[in-house]
């Protein structure tokens, strides 16, 4: 049997745990996500439920010894787990899009917007090469997935398809980038970490780019 005092002290700290992580995890703002992991969903249900079942045994002493061994064991694994089921993914920035908007296939409107000081300005990209050219030379760039945001947004490049629901947005930062929008009925997006140099943000740049107010 597990001691008198630790059983009480489990009996406290247990309930805690568990207002304490989803209050944790609701503060992240993970229940409002579109893209949460299946896997952190299921380790989070798994911690709790856990948790929940000790306190069970240790409240009514049933097999409470065997069980708390288990749920230690299990709470110790978390952490493993919780960095397999996160860890970090390499890409390029050909292969974060879509084949046929990298191609410029079924692009119908691409416009880029400079978030660089005041007045804003922004450039429409009417030239299918000049599209094919923007999203094509930086197609090899490393990206790596991240979930720390942009710090700073430079510029965002709109992409209209040929269906109206058919649309991404990508935003460009000194050293990360985000894509966002839907192709075909399928969410697109990730946020990445550029490793390397951000070709993307240079190709904007150096681009002989007819830039108007607004």
């Amino acid at each position: 049997m597990v001691d008198e005092r630790l059983r009480k002290a489990l009996l406290i700290v247990l309930p805690i745990l568990i207002v304490v992580t989803l209050m944790g995890v609701g503060l992240s703002g993970m229940y409002f996500k579109d893209d949460v992991e299946v896997g952190n969903i299921f380790l989070l249900i798994s911690l709790i439920g856990a948790a929940l079942l000790t306190f069970l045994s240790l409240l009514f002493r049933k097999k409470a010894k065997g069980v708390t061994g288990i749920v230690l064991v299990f709470v110790l694994a978390v952490p493993v787990l919780f960095y397999f089921v996160n860890k970090p993914t390499t890409t390029s920035f050909g292969a974060a899009l879509p084949d046929e908007i990298i191609s410029a296939e079924v692009i119908s409107e691409m416009k880029i917007y400079s978030e660089r000081g005041r007045p804003f300005k922004s450039v429409t990209l009417e030239n299918p090469d000049e599209r094919k050219r923007i999203l094509q030379k930086p197609s090899t760039m490393t990206l790596v997935t991240t979930d720390e945001g942009l710090s700073q947004h430079l510029y965002s490049i709109w992409i209209q398809g040929d269906s109206y629901e058919d649309e991404v947005q990508i935003i460009v930062g000194q050293e990360a980038i985000r894509i966002l929008g839907n192709i075909d009925g399928e969410d697109v997006g990730g946020e990445y970490e550029i490793e390397g140099g951000n070709r993307l943000l240079q190709v904007i740049e150096n681009g002989e780019l007819d830039w108007k107010e607004g």
